[in-house]
């Protein structure tokens, strides 16, 4: 069972027999480590080293003899934490190599009120924890509704998502819950003319673009494309560089 549950945290077959029989002989040289685990001596030095450092076996001296002895397997948990956080600092490099080279650009559309929706759970499994919306409150409100549009707010704040909001200066909603800044809901706001909003929503994260139209079309799309994502992220922030920080309420 110790076996096993070791070897599931990221530890090898030897690795784990020397670690289970430090636990057992207490203090050990290495030769009585090797008799113990059953491994070949010479191999056992270096399964030694290997858990030295790692901080799963710690090292003394009894006069001239160097001895090995297991650390608290607590160590263990904090060594599996340590290397969550190693992967998760690596990962969106990761991912963006991952896109680069495995994902070819592509196309999905989705039709009715219904469809719609699907482009929202999309947008919730973000993985850089931020999306930049270019929208007209009231237009996006008509296409998919009051009530979804809540509960979507609410799942994007409950996972973290930051949102980055284009919206018109003026003729839109503007409240605490839509349309102004709002750092409790996790949304930033700038403010452009109205001439420049056509449909009711335009979504870019990760390496995606969506768009959804006014209800008068009732249809919207994700285009999943690096190139295309960058592209329309440098106009944002670009337009998001002109906008003002107050809409124009007279």
């Amino acid at each position: 069972m110790y076996k096993k549950a070791l070897m599931a945290a990221g530890l090898d077959e030897k690795q784990v027999d020397v670690y289970i029989a430090c636990l057992e002989a207490g203090p050990s040289k290495v030769p009585e480590i090797a008799r113990q685990a059953q491994i070949k001596r010479t191999t056992t030095y270096g399964v030694v080293d290997e858990l030295v450092s790692m901080g799963l076996l710690s090292s003394s001296y009894k006069g001239k003899t160097k001895l090995y002895a297991a650390r608290d397997p607590e160590v263990i948990a904090s060594l599996l934490e340590d290397r969550r956080k190693r992967v998760s600092e690596i990962l969106p490099g990761l991912s963006e190599l991952f896109l680069t080279h495995n994902v070819r650009p592509k196309i999905q559309f989705f039709e009715g009120r219904e469809g719609i929706k699907k482009i929202y759970d999309d947008i919730l499994e973000c993985k850089s924890k931020r999306v930049q919306q270019i929208v007209r409150v009231r237009d996006h409100i008509a296409a998919v509704g009051d009530v979804f549009i809540k509960e979507y707010i609410q799942r994007r704040v409950a996972r973290g998502i930051v949102a980055y909001d284009l919206h018109p200066k003026a003729g839109d909603l503007y409240t605490e819950e839509r349309g102004t800044e709002n750092l409790k809901l996790k949304r930033h706001v700038r403010y452009l003319p109205p001439n420049v909003f056509h449909a009711a929503m335009i979504m870019l994260y990760d390496h995606k673009v969506a768009m959804v139209s006014t209800k008068a079309e009732n249809f919207g799309f994700i285009i999943e494309s690096k190139e295309f994502s960058n592209t329309l992220g440098a106009y944002f922030d670009f337009m998001w560089g002109l906008g003002s920080k107050e809409p124009d309420l007279a």
